[in-house]
């Protein structure tokens, strides 16, 4: 289980612990008494919740985006020290105080945890689009497009991950046991712990060259069953988990499907055309 899975399941229980607590507020308001224990059954649900942030912590302490882990090294850190502080306040009062920075720090991290998602996904769109309209802007930069066209596929990839890291994107593929494969390198990706310090965003790519209109559909198809392969968790914090991009190369452009979801996974179809028509030539 990756990071933002794990996360999905904390965020739930701290959000149900947070309906309890008020379902236990409204008893409280109307009986003014609490003789079945209900709150230290709350407490001893917060002591539960700070044990699994702290494995949380040490679990995906090497993925996590900064901010993310940052914020979660606090919250432990002020979780510890009220769980086990008796004598400044009562435990009702540390119950209160653990509640509110408990519900303060699901709604940071979600947000933190979104927000990195949506802009590896906006930065990618953007180096794609870039790549086509530099295409059709740089002589110099299409005839090189060309090149690799003839080359073979393999040519594609490299060129069109060399662009993508310009605009702070890793690129990978996956091998036929669903590892990363490096695109410039074309071989086993390693040493990917520290990617945070020169990309952005780590991004599933899987690139297709198709010779003809017809073959069009059909290599998009490829490249989203090989993507499917893909079983690794999310990494460096960075990683696109929610969409994978299948890239198909073609001389003149060809018709792109619509998105498919499958589970919690986009595939987004993108086609590069080397040699492309105006708007009003199509």
């Amino acid at each position: 289980m990756n990071y933002a899975d794990q996360w999905k399941t904390l965020s739930s229980r701290i959000r149900g612990l947070m309906q309890a607590a008020q379902l236990h507020a409204q008893f409280l308001a109307i009986e003014s008494s609490d003789s079945y224990g209900t709150g230290k059954l709350l407490f001893e649900q917060i002591k539960y919740i700070n044990i699994a942030l702290r494995s949380f912590k040490d679990d995906f302490q090497q993925s996590l985006p900064p901010a993310a882990l940052d914020a979660t090294e606090n919250i432990v850190e002020k979780t510890d020290n009220l769980i086990t502080d008796e004598s400044s306040s009562t435990q009702g009062a540390r119950m209160r105080a653990l509640l509110i920075i408990l519900y303060a720090f699901e709604s940071e991290m979600s947000f933190i945890l979104s927000d990195v998602q949506e802009f590896i996904r906006a930065r990618s769109e953007r180096a794609f689009l870039h790549l086509q309209r530099s295409i059709v802007a740089d002589t110099d930069f299409r005839a090189k497009w060309e090149k690799a066209f003839d080359d073979g596929e393999v040519a594609c990839e490299k060129l069109g991950a060399v662009h993508l890291l310009l605009h702070g994107i890793w690129a990978f593929k996956v091998d036929a046991q669903g590892a990363r494969t490096d695109l410039v390198y074309q071989e086993a990706a390693t040493d990917l712990i520290n990617m945070h310090r020169y990309a952005d965003g780590i991004v599933l790519t899987e690139w297709k060259k198709v010779n003809g209109r017809n073959e069009s559909q059909k290599q998009f198809e490829k490249a989203r069953v090989q993507a499917e392969l893909y079983a690794k968790g999310a990494l460096a914090g960075i990683e696109l988990t929610g969409y994978r991009y299948a890239v198909v190369i073609s001389r003149n452009e060809v018709k792109v499907p619509e998105d498919i979801s499958e589970g919690e996974v986009i595939y987004r179809h993108i086609n590069i055309a080397v040699a492309p028509k105006t708007p009003s030539q199509v």
